[in-house]
């Protein structure tokens, strides 16, 4: 049993698209509501690897709902949130290795508390939630029906 490549898309664009989303609004808002956006905000926004986030945690997910069996809901939230947190730090890392950070581990860990903070994993596992109800699970991969119907040799 697999996930169908139109439902797994569906599901990455979803959790990674309105997580990073909320991310995004309640760590401007939060920024806005504090005296104006600083530094952190614009650095935050034009980091070239911030960009790379979204295509790359999308592509993994989609990666991980076809590859792995169709599993449980609580199990597939729990398999992407790692993949989602994963890409994250790693994301994180690169931006902190790429701008000569002396620890990049400790700035991807900070991002990834960071996260939490503006809700942006929280979102994440509960659209994860949310939509692994809605996963389109096929029974039969392509090609394997007609080949168990072939009249052996």
């Amino acid at each position: 049993m697999t996930v169908t490549w139109r439902s797994a898309f569906s599901y990455a664009c979803t959790v990674v698209v309105l997580s990073w989303f909320v991310g995004a609004l309640v760590s401007l808002s939060a920024e806005l509501l504090s005296g104006g956006p600083g530094p952190w905000a614009s650095s935050w926004s034009l980091d070239p690897w911030q960009a790379a986030f979204a295509p790359v945690a999308t592509v993994s997910l989609v990666l991980a709902r076809r590859l792995l069996p169709a599993l449980p809901r609580w199990q597939v939230v729990v398999a992407d949130a790692v993949v989602y947190i994963a890409v994250l730090l790693l994301t994180a890392v690169l931006s902190a290795w790429s701008v000569g950070d002396e620890a990049p581990f400790d700035a991807a860990f900070v991002l990834a508390i960071i996260s939490l903070f503006t809700l942006q994993l929280p979102a994440a596992w509960l659209l994860s939630l949310w939509r692994s109800g809605h996963l389109e699970v096929v029974l039969v991969q392509r090609g394997t029906a007609r080949e168990a119907e072939k009249p052996a040799e």
